[in-house]
């Protein structure tokens, strides 16, 4: 596993180094993790191959897998102190949730227009459509002919 943190880098090495500038996992052996690790480069160029290379996308993926992780830490108690590690979850996944906002992306965000061919449809009367296939299950419209 290796870390790559150079600003003045070229290539992939400044992709990962701006992944890491924009999630703060700048410092090595200092990272984001519950158990204080960074993220490695194998695991950034992954994000980056998920989110198209986009720096933000991948940031938020960084952002979503981070409130997982977190979500799994308990809050601590002892005497007087308390940690709240719950709520880090929290603002990470709000983080992650502002960052697709603006960056977009995202696995299985993707919404595709549909054409309804059945009886139900919003934009055809029930009467313009046929039933036909092996059950009768498979529906098409008839439109007719309409004069200007």
């Amino acid at each position: 596993m290796t870390f790559t943190y150079n600003l003045a880098a070229t290539g992939d090495s400044l992709t990962y180094s701006k992944l890491r500038l924009e999630i703060g996992d700048g410092i090595e052996n200092s990272g984001v993790k519950p158990n204080n690790t960074n993220f490695s480069d194998e695991e950034l160029d992954l994000f980056l191959a998920e989110e198209g290379g986009v720096v933000g996308r991948a940031a938020a993926r960084c952002f979503e897998v981070l409130a997982n992780w977190w979500s799994r830490v308990a809050d601590i108690a002892v005497g007087p102190r308390r940690e709240s590690l719950s709520k880090v979850a929290a603002d990470f996944a709000g983080r992650a949730k502002e960052y697709r906002r603006k960056h977009g992306g995202g696995v299985g965000a993707y919404a595709y227009g549909i054409i309804r061919k059945d009886g139900y449809s919003d934009d055809v009367p029930s009467d313009d459509v046929t039933a036909g296939g092996e059950y009768g299950l498979e529906f098409e419209y008839v439109r007719p002919g309409r004069s200007s």
